[in-house]
């Protein structure tokens, strides 16, 4: 169904389909100068054609785009120029020139209607054309004539009521006519194919139907051929002659015989199929063909482009299989589902038929992805009462939720007050503060904001009241640093109260320069006596805004040793340098916190630290931990949507963040919770009578390590009653780590991942996409994910050159491991027995076997090296790789050694773009399969495309490969400069058609970015951690996107590809099980004895046990591990 046909008949309707919220915005649109100055330009052109008898008409949107494109082909600029030349324009060049200006003024403009929209031209193209004819009908309203037409002889009359009825020639003979095909193919002569089609009803007919009906009537296209002349008596029929055409068919006694001659058509290569709503995959390939400006293989022309990746793509043939699974359900007014049409290319076997990689989805189908957003909705970590919420935050109307002190142009969405006032809450329990856990997208830093705005709402009531309040101290907000200008302009964006200040960058310049964009820069290195600490009222409202990397180099151990050095050699006049470093080790062992002499420590000094991307600190004894655990802040909110990483023992280190300053293990914490008051719970027998000082708080180091193991051992905070104080020890890092992830002995994962749902509760606020916040959806302005699971297979040629490759990387295990056969160390888990250089040679060769024999030298280091003279040449690579095979073959034969046989292929020459590209295509099912894509979806729907790898090396040659097609490819490098990747991200994100494709690893920080503005196409190249895809898929998947995202997950089956993402599949079972949505899968009794209800796998779908559809099958019921992991294939797109 095309949502669009007819939708111009009802403002309400087209109102919806434009994105106006009510139809006056829509007609003020209209009538504003985005609108009205380019339909008075045209209508003033219709007008003078009323006048002089002819009546215009609106020709289908697809013709007048195809013939738009064609006039902008290679910069002519028919109709884009400010003053064109209309001296000979028809109806079509108008209808394009209106068409060109909606379309362009509205992409530029941020009021437009296609601004920062992720549309295809064909859908911006069929959403401006329900305008154009929305306006056609209500000037056709305001400007019809009163009276009737006078009638002619040859015709009955005019309606001039609303239908306007086409003229009718009196004899049904007249304006017909008849089309014979001159110089019809002989062979197609001799097997009889139609040679003459008759058109009748001419006077409806525009140039364009005329000549489809005449295309479809003959079958031409079928055939090859198109239509070279079509002529009356000699006179040619074309656009500028067909009105007079119609008027001789209408005034003839009988029919018009018009001659066809034909031409040889344009070859056209298989084109996969893949459709979208509201989009004509023909007219695509119509509009790409009319740009095409050479008749030989020119870059230049995106044509040629496509057809050479279609040509090498395929110049190996490798079974493909894959499925389609819809995640998250669209949200579309007009009820329209997703449809896919590209089916599998290159299988070998020839029984198995073409099956539908995506299809269209049913109702059933939306409603099963429906109950999919729920699995991992733990509703625990939620909270409801949004009106209660804005009442406590002092937000005087829900409906539209605006904290005093934000803007009119900024305002909450409906989850987001619950979020503040759940975190105000855990910032005055046992701990710190918590850990804000929302979905990628769905808005963190608002809400951290808000917090921030909501306590200087609180301060300002107090000084207001006369009442005591604490000292004015900063808020420190610590970011990855491409995250640093946007939390800025976020704040000032939020609040008009907030002072934004930016700690980064270099330390030689004055204190208190401020930016083009009013924001003062702190410059040098802070310390205590900063003026930014002054004792004011502006402090208390400060925000400085700084790096992970400028904190830890400024403020931690490494900025400490450093004094330290500088300090003793002064005062001991030490020169011996082994000597001062020795006493400085020693010191720094010893400390529990920097000395308050130290200047740059800035310990208390800020009255919250909040921290974004927080999953970057798991490691609790990093540098960066470190330093932020010394800045002892009274308040700690941390933001990560991916709190557990790898598995449970991550959030050890938020954890650590989060507990009180005085360490809760220590005799003294323990004596003030009233631990020593119970019963001993656990090694009871024990003799060990320990006496417990409480007025000595400075055990030492080993000390503390002594009673922190002992005191683990004797209190196990779960065996506690809930309402005692020494409870709330269950919720520190020390207790998760021995009682829950260390701890249980043979305790599953899942009784693990039950405990730690209640610590996390006790901390976190966590709303996926699909959470009801009283009884809406959070993810109703999320787009939905498509997530296609691609299954790829090398050849027989590609796996023996994989298969040897695993056998040498494997050889040493088998020879300390003589016990196991060597098919059973073919099948071990790669990561588990490989060592880290193995595990990359791996990857390289299931990329492109070609890389065994430059892996070596193709290292991150040597690649940045060598790119700073610009992107690797495509044919320098495979010169590397020939090398490579040479000094190989040269090895062989000096050590006499046997290797099977090494194919070396001749170089292309470098103008051969297309042997250089079938070079590269031959060992890589990836590389085929990824091209077949980008000629689809970038180079023929000029869409963008985000590619997520994960080796550095893979990054280059996917850049380099693509780049060879001139391709507007870019990388985002960890070798790039902050400045640089912070341009390369904003152009991918707002710009409609600059950095069509950006390559980048899942280990490069590019969290928290935006990249959404114009893209909906993922591939994941490799597999990677759930939480690393999590965060990969957030680029595209945030709160703005209007598109349906297309996630495209890359496999080679029976390789190390497919064994390392089941690996991480089991990594990511104990954090599902604390993100699981218990309502769906806890035991409905509550018992102890089973963790999660009875489930079954009935015709590849997951099924509770005692559902109808399954009773008596005899089915088995799957353990709570094989239903955690069946429940993580589910999400990946794959089959169980």
């Amino acid at each position: 169904m095309n949502t669009s046909t007819g939708t111009y008949q009802s403002l309400e309707k087209l109102s919806t389909f434009l994105g106006f919220d009510t139809i006056p915005a829509l007609q003020k649109w209209m009538g504003s100068m985005l609108c009205k100055p380019y339909w008075d330009e045209y209508h003033g052109w219709a007008a003078s054609e009323i006048a002089d008898g002819r009546i215009p008409k609106l020709t289908d949107y697809r013709s007048v785009l195809k013939h738009l494109t064609e006039g902008e082909a290679v910069g002519i600029r028919k109709f884009s120029t400010d003053f064109p030349d209309i001296s000979a324009w028809t109806a079509i060049d108008w209808h394009a020139r209106l068409l060109y200006k909606i379309l362009s003024v509205n992409q530029a403009d941020r009021h437009g209607i296609f601004y920062g929209k992720n549309f295809s031209e064909v859908e911006m193209a069929s959403r401006a054309w329900q305008v154009i004819l929305r306006l056609k009908l209500d000037a056709s309203h305001e400007h019809r004539p009163r009276k009737k037409a006078k009638a002619t002889s040859e015709f009955e009359h005019w309606r001039i009521d609303d239908d306007e009825a086409i003229p009718t020639p009196v004899n049904p003979e007249r304006g017909a006519a008849s089309v014979i095909w001159m110089n019809i193919p002989a062979d197609l002569e001799e097997q009889g194919i139609k040679s003459m089609v008759v058109l009748k009803g001419l006077v409806s007919y525009t140039y364009e139907r005329f000549l489809e009906e005449i295309y479809r009537g003959l079958e031409l296209k079928e055939h090859g051929l198109q239509i070279d002349k079509l002529s009356v008596d000699g006179d040619t029929i074309s656009g500028s002659s067909f009105k007079e055409f119609l008027g001789l068919a209408c005034c003839s006694a009988g029919r018009l015989l018009v001659a066809l001659n034909t031409e040889k058509g344009l070859p056209e290569p298989d084109i996969p199929q893949i459709e979208n709503e509201e989009l004509s995959r023909r007219l695509l390939y119509d509009l790409m063909v009319a740009e095409r400006v050479s008749s030989e293989f020119d870059l230049r022309d995106r044509f040629w482009i496509w057809t050479a990746i279609q040509k090498a793509s395929k110049v190996q043939h490798s079974p493909i299989n894959s499925n389609c699974v819809l995640l998250h359900e669209a949200v579309d007014i007009e009820g329209d589902s997703i449809r896919w049409l590209m089916k599998s290319k290159d299988s070998d076997d020839p029984e198995s038929g073409t099956k539908d990689v995506l299809r269209e989805l049913t109702d059933s189908d939306i409603k099963q992805y429906r109950e999919q957003e729920k699995w991992i909705d733990n509703q625990d970590l939620q909270r409801q009462g949004h009106g209660e919420a804005c009442s406590a935050l002092g937000i005087p109307n829900p409906d539209i939720p605006r904290l005093p002190g934000m803007p009119v142009s900024a305002k909450f969405e409906f989850w987001q007050p619950l979020a503040v006032k759940a975190l105000k809450e855990f910032e005055e329990g046992y701990l710190r503060g918590g850990i804000l856990a929302d979905e990628v997208g769905i808005g963190k830093t608002f809400e951290a904001i808000g917090l921030e705005q909501h306590h200087w709402n609180l301060r300002k009531a107090a000084l207001e009241s006369n009442m005591q309040i604490a000292p004015p101290r900063p808020t420190l907000i610590v970011v990855p640093p491409n995250l640093i200008q946007q939390w800025a302009s976020t704040i000032r964006a939020m609040s008009m109260d907030l002072i934004v200040k930016i700690y980064y960058g270099g330390r030689g310049q004055n204190q208190g320069q401020s930016g083009a964009d009013g924001v003062e820069y702190l410059r040098g290195v802070l310390s205590r006596d900063d003026k930014v600490f002054s004792k004011t009222e502006e402090t208390a409202r400060t925000a400085i805004i700084t790096s992970f990397r400028t904190l830890t180099t400024r403020h931690g151990p490494t900025s400490l040793r450093k004094w330290l050095r500088n300090k003793i050699s002064s005062e001991d006049g030490s020169e011996n340098y082994a000597s001062v470093t020795e006493s400085v080790h020693s010191i720094m062992e010893r400390l529990t916190r920097p000395p308050d002499e130290w200047p740059h420590g800035l310990s208390g000094c800020f009255k919250r630290v909040i921290v974004d991307e927080a999953h970057e600190i798991r490691n609790k004894k990093s540098l960066t931990a470190t330093t932020l655990h010394w800045l002892q802040s009274p308040a700690v909110l941390l933001l990560s949507a991916t709190p557990i990483w790898n598995g449970l023992s991550d959030i050890l280190g938020l954890l650590y963040q989060l507990e009180p300053v005085e360490n809760p293990w220590s005799k003294k914490s323990l004596n003030e919770l009233g631990a020593f008051d119970i019963e001993p719970l656990k090694n009871s027998e024990s003799s060990i009578q320990y006496e417990c000082d409480t007025n000595d708080g400075n055990d030492s180091i080993d000390e503390e390590a002594e009673n922190l193991t002992y005191f683990l051992k004797r209190i196990d905070p779960w065996e506690i009653p809930c309402h005692h104080p020494a409870s709330s020890l269950r919720y520190t890092s020390e207790s998760v780590k021995h009682h829950i992830i260390n701890g249980g002995g043979n305790d599953p994962l899942t009784k693990k991942g039950k405990r730690m749902r209640e610590v996390l509760k006790a901390c976190m606020i966590k709303r996926s996409y699909g959470s009801l916040v009283d009884g809406q959806v959070v993810g109703q302005a999320l787009p939905a994910v498509q997530n296609i699971s691609v299954h790829l297979e090398f050849t027989q040629e590609e796996q023996r050159e994989y298969e040897r490759t695993l056998d040498h990387c494997l050889a040493t295990i088998r020879r300390k491991k003589a016990k196991e056969n060597e098919e059973e160390d073919k099948n071990k888990d790669a990561a588990d027995i490989l060592s880290g250089p193995k595990f990359r040679r791996l990857c390289l060769v299931t990329s492109w076997t070609d890389f065994d024999f430059v892996g070596q030298s193709y290292t991150a280091k040597n690649l940045t090296e060598r790119r700073k003279k610009g992107v690797l040449p495509a044919l320098t690579i495979l010169k590397d790789v020939n090398n490579g095979k040479q000094q190989l073959l040269r090895r062989q034969n000096l050590l006499q050694e046997e290797f099977p046989q090494i194919m070396i292929h001749p170089l292309p020459s470098p103008d051969d773009i297309k042997g250089i590209l079938q070079a590269h295509c031959r060992g890589s099912p990836k590389l085929r399969y990824l091209l077949q894509l980008v000629a689809e979806l970038v180079v023929l729907r000029k869409e963008k495309m985000l590619i997520f790898a994960t080796l550095p090396t893979q990054v280059h040659w996917l850049e380099s490969v693509l780049k060879l097609l001139e391709l507007d490819a870019n990388s985002y490098r960890a070798e790039l400069n902050i400045e640089d990747r912070q341009i390369l991200a904003d152009t991918f994100h707002r710009s409609p058609t600059k950095c069509q494709i950006l390559i980048t690893s899942f280990w490069v920080c590019c969290t928290g970015l935006n990249l959404h503005g114009h893209c909906r196409n993922l591939v994941f190249w490799d597999a990677a951690p759930i939480s690393a895809e999590q965060q990969a898929l957030g680029r595209l998947k945030r709160v703005g996107a209007t598109r349906t995202i297309r996630l495209f997950r890359l496999f080679i089956d029976k390789t190390f590809s497919t064994e390392q993402n089941m690996k991480y599949i089991a990594q990511a079972i104990p954090g599902l099980m604390a993100q699981l949505n218990m309502e769906v899968f806890g035991e409905e009794d509550g018992t102890d004895g089973a963790v999660l209800g009875q489930w079954v796998i009935h015709e590849g779908q997951l099924v509770k046990a005692d559902d109808p559809s399954v009773l008596g099958l005899g089915l088995p019921a799957l353990g709570d591990g094989d239903l955690l992991t069946h429940i993580l294939m589910i999400q990946q797109g794959k089959e169980i």
